[in-house]
Order: C-alpha cells, then structure tokens, then sequence
C-alpha cells in the first residue's frame, strides 16, 4: 500500500502547473480598457455624458453671445458700427458729400475691439475644456499636413463656399418673394380698410383716418437698403482699413469657427446624444449672435451655420470652415465698400 503513488502528497513541478490560469490573467486585463469603451460596459449602469465642458461654463457662454447680439438689436446701430457717427446720417449715408476718405480711427478701433471679443470667445471655449481635462486638439479634428493636404482643404473650401452661396442666394430670393408678397397684401389692406373709412363722421374720425394712412408699412425692399447701409458703416474704406479687416477676418473665421463649430457643436452633440440636435443647436446660437442684422439676416445666417456645421463634420476638422468663414467676411467687407464708393444704393429706385 505504501508503494502506491500519492495524489495527495506528489509535488507538482513548477511547468506542470495550470498555464491557463496564468495566461487567462493578464489577457482579462488587457482587454478591460478595450470594453470599457463599447457600449456593453455602460450596459448595467449607464452614465450621463458630461460633454467636453461644464453646462454651467456652455451656458455663460451662450448667455454672453446672446446678451452682446440683443444689444446690438436694440441699438439704432449695429454694435460693430461707431455710435458716435449713426449710419443714417454717417460719413457715407446718401446725404453727405463723398470725398476721399480718410483714416478713420474709430473705425479702427472696432476693428481692434472686435478681434479682442472673438480672442475672448475663444479663450473661454478652451477655459471649459480645461476645466473638463479635454484635449484642445480634439476641437480642431483631423488638421492637414503637408502641401498637398493644406491645397485639397483650400480646393474643398473654395467649393464649400461657392456651392453656400447658392444655397443662401436661393433662400434670401425666396424670402424676398415671400415678403413681398406679404407686404402687398398689407398694403391692400390697409388700402381697403381707408376707402371704407372715406368718409368720417366726425374730425375725431378723420384725424383717426388720418394716423392709420401714416401708419404704411415698409417695403422689404426699403428695409434691405437700411440695413446694407448700416453694415456699409464697418466696411473698409482704404489700404490700412483694408489690412485692417482682412486681419480681424483672420481671427474671426478662427475663433467663430472653434467655439461654434468645434466646441459648441461638440458639446451639443454630447449632451443631447444626437448629431443633428447638436448642429441646430450650433446653428441656431451662431444666427442668434447677429441679431443686429434682422430676422432675414439672422435666418441667413442660421441656415449658413448649419452649412459650416455640415462640412466640419464631413471633412472631420475645421480648416475648411475657417478658410471659407474669413474669406466671405473679407469680401462681403470689400463688396460693401465697393457698394458705398459708388453710390449703388441711391441709384435703386424705392417703393413707398
């Protein structure tokens, strides 16, 4: 009996032992960072997406963007344009007498303060990220590198714009049909409701007729030319305002196109869990800051936002929105320019 082998007391060498148990161990942990990015690992318990920034830190922000555009909507003028010299009856209004002009030094000085703005947007865009530990380079995406790729993003941001410009030239047209017709229909109107009133009672009638003829709306017509001669206020009007702007359009397309585009879209995509949600989002807060163009031209600009937001998420990095964004205002500074240097709006017959 004592010859026989004993299971319970035989030594097993140290090969012999279960190599499953040691393998099976450090590939568990390898692949735990693996599925803690699926969806399976958040089954049990699934967390809330706390986005790249604090909501508190997004909604100071958004509150800030909405707060300056209000201001600029309540104000006779655009913020952006001198407070001191109105556009109505500004240096280059209809009524003034053209002559060459000179430096104006307010006008530089809006140009300063508005690249300061747009430097303070973008400073508090990557405030929030850090607050939140999150990578500033994950806003700009996939950034080109080398000649060949900086000219393929040009190439596709020259087409972005083009095919843009159709798109807002379609809509403004449609807009301009919708609202001229609305605006004969008022006017029939008001027109109908005179000739039944034609014939008071009374003075107290006739002073009533009176105030409601004065009261005829204004055609859309009259109220793009307003507004174009307002903007015409912010437009370059010589070499160094030229240089001027073309700098501030620099910084505008960069930092308009990082905190809407890269960390307002962003942020809206991950906490209301859906892309189109987070691009109206962006979108809408982007139309929403120009508020001191109207509502035509806050509806432009919404649906222009939503063209940037579109490309951005396509091309999967900002740099084609950037270029498109500072070109458009650069030429729509230089086409203003061109508009007030020869008095093409005083030759356009209005309706009254």
């Amino acid at each position: 009996m004592n010859n026989l082998p004993s299971h319970e007391s035989s030594e097993v060498p140290e090969n012999d032992l279960p190599a499953d148990t040691t393998a099976l161990q450090p590939d568990m942990e390898e692949d735990a960072p693996a599925q803690a990015l699926t969806p399976l690992a958040h089954e049990d318990a699934p967390a809330p997406r706390r986005g790249i920034a604090p909501v508190w830190h997004t909604v100071v922000l958004v509150m800030f963007i909405l707060g300056f555009s209000v201001l600029g909507a309540l104000r006779s003028t655009p913020v952006i344009v001198d407070p001191i010299v109105p556009a109505e009856h500004g240096a280059y209004s209809s009524d003034a007498v053209h002559v060459k002009a000179p430096v104006n030094f307010n006008r530089l000085l809006h140009y300063s303060v508005s690249g300061c703005f747009e430097i303070i947007l973008a400073g508090w865009a990557v405030f929030g990220l850090r607050l939140r530990r999150t990578s500033i380079r994950s806003l700009f995406g996939a950034w080109p590198r080398g000649l060949n790729d900086v000219t393929k993003e040009i190439g596709i941001a020259a087409l972005f714009w083009i095919c843009s410009m159709v798109v807002l030239g379609s809509f403004a047209l449609t807009w301009n049909v919708v609202q001229t017709k609305i605006y004969e229909h008022q006017v029939k109107q008001q027109a109908k409701q005179v000739k039944e009133e034609s014939q008071p009672r009374d003075r107290e009638a006739a002073g009533k007729n009176a105030s409601s003829e004065g009261k005829k709306p204004e055609s859309p017509q009259k109220q793009q030319v307003e507004m174009a001669r307002k903007l015409m206020e912010y437009a370059p009007a010589n070499g160094l305002e030229i240089a001027a702007w073309g700098l501030l359009c620099l910084i505008v397309g960069f930092s308009e196109e990082l905190v809407f585009r890269g960390y307002l879209q962003q942020q809206g995509i991950s906490l209301l869990r859906s892309v189109v949600l987070g691009v109206l989002f962006s979108a809408l807060i982007f139309g929403g800051a120009h508020g001191y163009q109207g509502v035509r031209g806050v509806c432009l600009i919404t649906l222009y936002g939503g063209l940037f937001s579109v490309i951005t998420l396509l091309r999967r990095n900002l740099f084609p929105g950037m270029l498109a964004h500072g070109w458009h205002d650069f030429a729509t500074g230089l086409a203003l320019a061109l508009v007030r240097s020869t008095h093409m709006l005083d030759r356009i017959p209005l309706s009254q």
